[in-house]
């Protein structure tokens, strides 16, 4: 999968760490529309919600999928996160083509520093997400949080859906960015979080896709606490009680530790937790099955009163 330090837009007002929502008056614009059998796809942008130091980075690519059996109706919807320094979204397709198969309209988003929103044609996607200092680590979290909540809005306006139905579906990077979305925005109806995990600082510094990068640029669990406060799900237990995300976890992952699983799990304490075989990246066998099933549980989710 990909990495999992993560970026938006937020507010701390005095004595609090507080996420604003973003405004509503930016424009978003439809560059490509093409079709599929059984579905229209559009490719859409909008500005981000946030500032970063480099002005490509600053633009969200929106990839909208829309299933023929929406057309005239209102339809539940999800908001997909990926993975983050991942070549491509091979692994986001699958879920991302079941659940238009199963009826739903699905936004996936590309984040801060990937894909067309690299800084520079040169660089790999996804990879100066890791910044070099807690502040930048955070200050690129921040950005994805904050897209995430512009991007839900966008596709909750959307004509095909029912903006009461929306979900949200992360894996890795995303199902972290997406708990912590969820955390601070009341909008989202349901979330199936795929490898995703809390108590972010430990993550960053015991994964081990995470941890060798921290050490080397010699971030400590002090600064990476301090930067993080209040922006990790952890810091939500009260305000997440009742909502039953779907959490779905590995065995044997060592870039999300299985305490920091755990953590996410205490985060949602009304969650439902299960566990499968094999690793992280061993765990790509599990596409054979994973997305009809995450499908299911999330529409029959979001379908209900």
């Amino acid at each position: 999968m990909g990495p999992l330090i993560v970026a938006a837009w937020l507010a701390f007002p005095a004595g609090a760490a507080t996420l604003e929502a973003p405004g509503k008056n930016f424009k978003v614009e439809v560059v490509e529309t093409s079709t599929a059998p059984g579905r229209t796809d559009y490719l859409l942008k909008f500005p981000s919600a946030a500032k970063s130091p480099w002005p490509a980075n600053d633009v969200v690519w929106a990839h909208l999928s829309v299933p023929d059996s929406a057309k005239g109706r209102r339809v539940p919807a999800v908001l997909v996160l990926p993975v983050m320094a991942a070549p491509n979204v091979w692994i986001e397709t699958r879920f991302v083509n079941r659940f238009v198969r199963d009826g739903l309209v699905v936004m996936w988003i590309e984040m801060p520093t990937q894909f067309r929103r690299r800084p520079h044609p040169s660089m790999p996607s996804g990879q100066v997400f890791l910044a070099r200092t807690a502040k930048g680590l955070t200050r690129n979290f921040r950005q994805s949080i904050a897209d995430a909540r512009r991007a839900f809005g966008v596709l909750a306006a959307r004509p095909e859906v029912d903006g009461e139905r929306v979900g949200l579906f992360g894996i890795s990077l995303g199902a972290i960015v997406a708990s912590m979305t969820w955390s601070v925005d009341a909008r989202p109806k349901a979330a199936v979080f795929v490898m995703g995990g809390a108590d972010f600082p430990s993550l960053v510094l015991n994964g081990s896709l995470t941890g060798p990068f921290a050490r080397k640029m010699n971030i400590l669990l002090a600064e990476l606490s301090a930067a993080w406060a209040g922006l990790d799900p952890l810091d939500y237990k009260a305000a997440n009680a009742g909502k039953r995300a779907l959490l779905v976890n590995v065995r044997s992952d060592t870039v999300i530790p299985r305490a920091n699983a755990l953590k996410l799990k205490e985060a949602f304490p009304d969650s439902t937790q299960v566990w499968l075989p094999l690793g992280h990246y061993s765990s790509i066998v599990h596409l054979f099955w994973l997305p009809r099933w995450a499908s299911g549980r999330l529409k029959k989710a979001l379908l209900e009163r």
